[in-house]
Formats: structure tokens, C-alpha cells, sequence
């Protein structure tokens, strides 16, 4: 028993933030600290992003439709207490911190309410390449989702780090440290977070360039390469994906990293650390409820959530193609040597990440502590055929056709340390924890619950089914 507790000791340093550099916040930003409520709606209208190359493709060529895109060194190691790179994205972050000692009673109410709704009516993206894709040539189709490249947020070092695109996320925090009351303390600490997504096709605002004359349906995203990919030459296709390479969030050290591309994500976390002499009564709650809905209500059978590639071409040795679909990449070090409380890599998917945690000491009294979170996660994604990859010639290099997948390759992740990871592709998740450290010199009285709902349809038909959620 000694070395359980002594576990969950560690367990819950490793959340708070001075296990992440004082050079975070101060001790002054840590006073009673009121993140209090937010709410955020964004609705964005139909967008298509048409890119045409009529010869050849000599030169990096970056097309980005609602994309979060860091390369090279941008924002390796910076440091700060919040960093939110959104793109048509809803994200709420609260935070409510507290350092206090007293002679008298402590009550400390701490609560978060928030939600995030974020719709986005038509997001498509058609990329048609007449020429060849040259030798050394980079090609970055990206739509909806999150690119991090290179040593970009590399060594970097903060208290929330949130790359969003095309979603809607909601953080919560509260944090108490007490110490040395002479009497009793009354602690609540509550987060209630919604976060709703919805990305679909507007029927009435579909085109058909003339590009793709042939084509009798709306694709969400096209690529088509009517010569070749040549050697060394690298293109990436993502739709709706996260794809984190090389040095990208090497020896990243934060409370909370999210890495989001047409989710809905909420992350609910309640700390308290008491060495007190009298009694405490503590509450901790989350209550999440993340809805994530993708091409929903047409009776259109072409209003689809898919991905086309058609390579008329040959993909030359040395080449390398990525098509990603709704789907996680981790390659080469990335992630490697991360130090986080909680990690959440998701793509097309509903989650929700909740924990309470609490270190009580007391000399001679007793402990009253409820622990509970109550978590709801509901994943839509209508399709027939989500990726259609059509390779007219020969393939000689590396082609990677993920779809609705996670891939990690290389040393990714390697050495990480973590309490929460959840590397998610077109799914719902609720991961939930309560944890109690508790001494004390009177009576103990604890109670910990988790209540999971989890509904996740792939292919599901035309008809909405609204997940019986909305935000207020």
C-alpha cells in the first residue's frame, strides 16, 4: 500500500505545472488566477480551393485550405502558458489557479462552463497537376488538417499547446494548492465542456470545374497528377489528418498537447494538493459531452466525406507519395523524448480526456472527497467509399494510403512519458481517471466514478441522427 500511494504521488506531480518549468507562471500569475466562463461559437461558410498547374511543378508549392502548417523552426522552443494554433476552428481554454494559506476556513469554488460550436458548411479542395511533379519537388495538399514539419515546436515548453483545424475544442483547468489552514477547507472544483463539430458539404454550392468535367460526383478533396512523380519528389495529400514528422514536438514538455484536424475534443482536468490540519470536504467533477459530425443530411449518395487520388503518371524510385485520409501519421522522431500530462492526437474523431486528482494531507481530521466524471462522445461520419487511390502507371517508390488509420513509424513517441495518450482516427473516445492520495487523522471517505458513453458510426446512412446533443 505504501508504494501505491507513493505512485500516485508522482503521478500527480507530474500534472501539475512545476513539473513543467517554473519559468511557466509565476508564483504571482498563480494567484487566484480566474479563467472563468467562455464561450465561443464560429460558423464558416462554404469554401473551395481550386489549384490548377498547367506544366510542370519545379518548385515547393504549398496549398493549404483550412490547415494549421508549421515548418521548419516555428515556435521551437518557445515558451509560454497558452498556445492555440486554430484554423476555422471553435477552441475555448479556461483556467482557474489558486495558492492559498490561511489561518481560518478555506472555500474555494473553481468551475469552467463552456462551449464550443463550430460548422463549417463545405470545405473542398481539388488540386490538378497537367505536368510532372520534378525531382526534389515538395507538394503539401492540405485540407482541414494539421501539418508539423522539422523541428518545428521542438523543445518547447508550456502549460497548453492546442493545434486545431477545422474543429472544435474545449480546455479546462483548475489547480488549488493549500497549505497549513489551522481549520477546515471546502474545495469545488467542476468543469462542464460541450464541443460540437460539424463539416459537411451545402448542396447548393457545389461546382464542377471544368478540370473535372468527367467526374459525376462532388470529391471533398482531388488530386490528380496527369504526368509523373519523379525522383526525390514528395507530395502530401491530407484530408482531415494530423501528420507530425521529423523533429516536430521533439522534447516537448506541457501539462496538455492537442493536435486536433475535424474532431471535436474536450480535455477536463481538476488538481489538488492540501497540507492541512483540520477537515476537508473536496468535489471534483467533469461533465464532457463532444459531438462530431461529418457529411450529415443529404439525401445526395454523392455528398460524401472522401478522398480521390488519381496518379496517371509513374510515381519514379526515390518518389514518395502520402495520402492521407481522415487519418494520424507520426513519423521519424517525432513526439520522441515528450514529457505530458495528457497527449491527444485526433482525426474525424469525438474524445474526451477527463481527470481529477487529488493529494490531501491532514494532521487530525477527516477526509470527505467525490471524484466523478461523466463523459459522452458520439462520432458521425457518413461515406460509401471514404479513398479512392487509382495509379495509371507504375509505382516505383513509396506510396502511404492511410485511410481512417493511425501510423506511427521511426522513433516516434519513443521515451515519451505521459499520463493520457490517445492517438485517435475516426472515433470516440472518453478516457477518464480519478486519482486520491489522501493522509489523514480522522476518518476517510472517498468516492470515485466514471459514467462512458461511446457511440462512433463509419459509413453511416444519409439520415442525420443529430447525436441528440447540441450546445446551449
Amino acid at each position: 500500500m505504501r508504494r501505491q500511494v507513493l505512485n500516485l504521488t508522482l503521478l500527480t506531480a507530474l500534472l501539475t505545472p512545476m513539473a513543467i518549468g517554473t519559468e511557466i507562471i509565476s508564483d504571482e500569475e498563480l494567484d487566484d488566477v480566474s479563467g472563468g466562463q467562455l464561450q465561443q461559437t464560429i460558423m464558416s461558410g462554404g469554401q473551395l480551393q481550386q489549384t490548377i498547374n498547367g506544366g510542370n511543378v519545379n518548385a515547393h508549392q504549398d496549398n493549404n485550405n483550412g490547415a494549421v502548417v508549421l515548418h521548419n523552426f516555428a515556435q521551437s522552443g518557445m515558451s509560454g502558458a497558452y498556445v492555440f494554433n486554430g484554423a476555422e476552428s471553435a477552441g475555448n481554454n479556461g483556467t482557474n489557479m489558486f495558492n492559498g494559506s490561511a489561518a481560518g476556513p478555506i472555500v474555494l469554488d473553481q468551475r469552467n462552463n463552456q462551449c464550443a460550436q463550430n460548422s463549417v458548411l463545405r470545405k473542398q479542395q481539388e488540386i490538378g497537376n497537367m505536368g510532372d511533379v520534378n525531382n526534389n519537388v515538395v507538394q503539401d495538399n492540405e485540407n482541414g488538417s494539421v501539418l508539423i514539419t522539422d523541428n518545428a515546436q521542438q523543445n518547447a515548453n508550456n502549460l497548453s499547446l492546442v493545434n486545431s483545424a477545422v474543429s472544435a475544442v474545449s480546455r479546462a483547468t483548475n489547480i488549488a494548492n493549500i497549505t497549513l489552514p489551522t481549520t477546515s477547507i471546502d474545495v469545488t472544483q467542476e468543469s462542464i465542456q460541450r464541443s460540437q463539430n460539424e463539416v459537411a458539404y451545402d448542396d447548393s454550392d457545389a461546382s464542377n470545374p471544368s478540370l473535372l468535367s468527367g467526374m459525376d460526383r462532388d470529391a471533398y478533396q482531388y488530386i490528380r497528377n496527369e504526368g509523373d512523380i519523379e525522383d526525390e519528389a514528395h507530395q502530401r495529400n491530407d484530408q482531415g489528418s494530423v501528420h507530425i514528422t521529423n523533429n516536430a514536438q521533439e522534447n516537448i514538455s506541457s501539462f496538455d498537447v492537442t493536435n486536433i484536424a475535424m474532431s471535436a475534443a474536450n480535455l477536463g482536468t481538476n488538481i489538488l494538493n492540501a497540507d492541512i490540519t483540520s477537515s476537508a470536504t473536496v468535489t471534483q467533477m467533469n461533465d464532457q459531452i463532444s459531438v462530431n459530425k461529418l457529411a450529415l443530411g443529404s439525401v445526395d449518395p454523392d455528398y460524401e466525406l472522401r478522398q480521390d487520388v488519381d496518379n496517371f503518371g509513374d510515381i519514379k524510385a526515390g518518389a514518395e507519395q502520402d495520402n492521407n485520409n481522415l487519418s494520424i501519421q507520426l513519423m521519424d522522431n517525432a513526439l520522441a523524448n515528450a514529457n505530458a500530462g495528457i497527449l491527444i492526437n485526433g482525426a474525424g474523431s469525438a474524445i474526451n480526456a477527463a481527470s481529477n486528482i487529488a493529494n490531501i494531507s491532514t494532521a487530525t481530521g477527516g477526509v470527505n472527497l467525490n471524484q466523478s466524471n461523466e463523459s459522452v462522445a458520439c462520432n458521425w461520419i457518413q461515406t460509401d467509399s471514404p479513398q479512392d487511390i487509382y495509379n495509371g502507371g507504375s509505382v516505383s517508390g513509396r506510396q502511404i494510403n492511410n485511410d481512417n488509420s493511425v501510423y506511427l513509424s521511426g522513433s516516434v513517441m519513443m521515451f515519451m512519458t505521459g499520463v493520457m495518450a490517445v492517438n485517435a482516427a475516426s472515433s470516440a473516445v472518453n478516457i477518464a481517471q480519478n486519482i486520491a492520495s489522501i493522509s489523514a487523522g480522522g476518518s476517510i471517505v472517498v468516492t470515485q466514478t466514471n459514467t462512458q458513453t461511446a457511440n462512433n458510426v463509419v459509413g453511416a446512412t444519409t439520415t442525420n441522427p443529430g447525436c441528440g446533443i447540441t450546445c446551449p
